[in-house]
This record gives C-alpha cells, structure tokens and sequence, in this order.
C-alpha cells in the first residue's frame, strides 16, 4: 500500500490542473489514469487545437440546477488565469469567434503544458491503471486498483461524465458520489446533435450537408448560428448548444430566414405570385437561404414545381415554415458523439469555494463528473481549470 497526501482519479484537464496545484503547495500527489496516457480528451478537442478557454467566460455560459455555485469558482480562478500560463510558456493561439481561443499548433501545446508543470511540481502519473473500488479507513480513503493500492486523506474524483466511450468513459465518478451519499442528478448526452423524427427524416436526409445561418429556440434557449443537415439530424453551433437546454419531447422552432420577418417572406412571395414567378423572391430568397432547402419546404408546403402555383394559404404556410419550422427531436445522437455530460454529482452537496463533499470531509469532485456544464466555445475547459485549481488549493 502506498501513501499518499492526495490521490487523483482522472487524468483530464481538471485532473491535472487540481495535481498541479496540489503538489505545488508541497502535498504528495498521485494521480491515477485509466488510459494510456493522461489528457486523450485534451488532444483531440477543437478539431486538434484545442478551444482552451474562452475570453467572455463567465456563470452565464454554464448549466447546472444550482447557479450559485458557479461564480466561486470562475472568480478565483479565471481564463485571464489560465491564458497567462499560456503566454508564460510561449503557446501561440488565436481567437477564432466570440472569445474562443484555439491554439496555433496543436493541443498537444495545452497537454505539454499541464504535463511539465505536474513533473516540475512533483505529481506523479501513473497510466493504466484500473480503480477496483474506493473505502474508508479511518481519516483515509483507501483506494484499490488492479496493480496496488493507495491510501490518502484527500481523494479528488475527476472522472468526468458518460461522453467520449470511445475513450474510456465510464460512471465511477458516479458510483463514488452515490457511495458516499451524494446526489447525481440525472445525466444525458450534451453538446451533440439531434436526429430526427419520421417525417423530418423524410423530409431533409438527402440534403445532407447543407448548412446556413439560423435562429433557433428550444424552451427558454434562443440563439442565432450555424446549423448543419445531418445524414440524421442537425448538428452545428447553435444545435449543440440547444441540446443542453433540451428535454424529451420539447419541440424546437427553426428560423431559415433571419434576414426578413414571416410578413416580409409571405408579402414577397405573394408578390412574385401576381408577377407570375418573375418577381425579386427569385432572385433574393436564395441568396439568404439554400435553394435546396427553399424548394424542400415548398414542396411540402404543396407546390409541385412553381412556387408560384401555390395558393395564398400555401404561401403563408410556406412562409412560417421558413421563419418558424418546429418538430420535436427523436433525441439525439448519444454520448459517443457528445462533448460533454449534462448532469452529474448534485454541487448542493458541495463546496462552492474547494469542491469538497459536505458529508465527507476529504472527498472532491471536479470537472465534468459535477452537474455543471458550459457552452460550446471553450467554457467547460474552463470550468476544469477552475474546478481543479479551486480544490487543488484546498487538499
């Protein structure tokens, strides 16, 4: 048996911020990694580059069943924190839309950089590596793996959510919190694409591909950006970011057209009607949405080759389906496509200002294992980060 000040289990972003942060302070560390190495998550974010944080960061960019417990930790650990450590090791990024920042090169820069500052600081990783189960022994806890076992009186348990199987997920971080009494709220894949219904199905799936600027809504989510049709589905900016607002059932509302209103649409498309199809909406509609997808809705709005065949209801119909097209999503594309876990250990149960168990002093959980979870755009980096530096100065 081997001890230890502080074990950490998982080697993601939050995970080796927290080890980094704890040996810095002189505790002996050992963080524990399942895969082959530590931060896989880390290299294969942003397409390779890795969106690492974003420069609007802030609680308004997070879900979670508890808003107050946020701020806390986005205070005292902020991304002007984390992007002077990117300055000070020379990592060249830029910032791509809204604040999001991706480095230059590789995410390999992000991993290098979290990796050298744990062996600086003394942490040890310790990769493939299997957690049998988690006990309490006395003021320790005592956790068995498949090679030996390790024993400190601070655990931090950054496992992370369902999503990435590909990579290892599982529900530890899950079947720990339960163990030692604390609530997981329910989880579902986010940040990831829908699929769609029957008779959406039938509708779009030969337009694969095409994408446009839309403004969509699902329950109290609005938001105008890009939209992708899927083989299956949607995908895109503004569809990922819906799916952590969406629940089963719930419709979403598409506007195709953000450039005009449904009156100025219809009113348009009533005028190429009296012109007999030679009027500007030929000319303009195409230009704001795919020709594509305009003659798609018009088919099912019931003309069969012009447009302007179309009666005045079908017109109208054919100009609220452009501004406001709403189904219900058949659900979505599941955790092996998802970013990020929606849901997770409850944080009432928790520190706001260390992440520690309120019931089990010595017990942390951080990242994406806890019921928060950011936008799309370098927000849940960022709350790793945070989450892991905050208890990284409390173990």
């Amino acid at each position: 048996m081997k001890s230890y000040d502080v074990v950490v289990l998982g080697g993601g972003a939050a995970g080796l911020m927290c080890a980094i942060e704890a040996a810095g302070r002189g505790r002996k560390v050992v963080l524990l990694e399942h895969g082959p190495k530590a931060g896989r998550k880390i290299l294969i974010s942003g397409g390779g580059r890795c969106n690492f944080t974003n420069l609007h960061a802030s609680p308004k960019n997070y879900i979670t069943s508890n808003p107050p417990f946020v701020p806390p930790a986005l205070a005292r650990f902020t991304q002007k924190d984390f992007l002077w450590r990117v300055k000070a090791k020379g990592i060249q990024y830029h910032e791509k839309t809204q604040g999001q920042l991706f480095c230059d090169h590789k995410s390999s820069d992000i991993l290098n950089l979290l990796l050298e500052a744990a062996g600086k600081n003394g942490a040890v990783i310790e990769c493939m590596i299997r957690v049998l189960g988690v006990q309490k022994d006395g003021r320790d806890y005592v956790v068995t793996t498949d090679r030996e076992t390790f024993r400190a009186p601070s655990l931090v348990v950054a496992t992370g959510g369902l999503s990435w199987p590909t990579l290892g997920a599982t529900d530890l971080g899950y079947q720990i919190a339960r163990q030692f009494g604390l609530n997981i709220l329910p989880t579902s894949p986010a940040l990831v694409g829908f699929t769609f219904p029957e008779r959406e199905m039938e509708r779009f799936k030969d337009l694969a591909g095409v994408h446009l600027r839309v403004a969509l809504e699902c329950g109290t989510f609005k938001s105008t950006d890009d939209l992708m049709i899927t083989h299956v589905g949607l995908s895109g900016p503004v569809i990922l970011n819906a799916t952590l607002y969406w629940e089963p059932e719930t419709p979403i509302v598409i506007n195709w057209v953000v450039a005009s209103t449904v009156e100025e649409t219809y009113g348009q498309l009533m005028e190429d009607k009296k012109a007999g199809g030679k009027g500007k909406v030929k000319e303009w509609l195409p230009t704001v949405i795919p020709r594509r997808l305009v003659d798609r809705l018009a088919h099912h709005a019931g003309a069969k080759g012009q447009w302007t065949a179309l009666p005045k209801e079908s017109l109208r119909k054919l100009a609220q389906d452009l501004h406001s097209y709403r189904f219900v999503p058949s659900g979505t594309v599941g955790y092996k496509q998802a970013e990020v876990t929606r849901g997770g250990v409850d944080t009432r149960d928790l520190s706001p200002e260390t992440m520690e168990s309120l019931k089990n002093p010595g017990l942390y959980f951080i990242g994406e294992v806890m019921d928060v979870t950011g936008r799309l755009g370098g927000f849940n980096f960022q709350w790793a980060w945070s989450s892991g530096w905050c208890a990284g100065q409390a173990v």
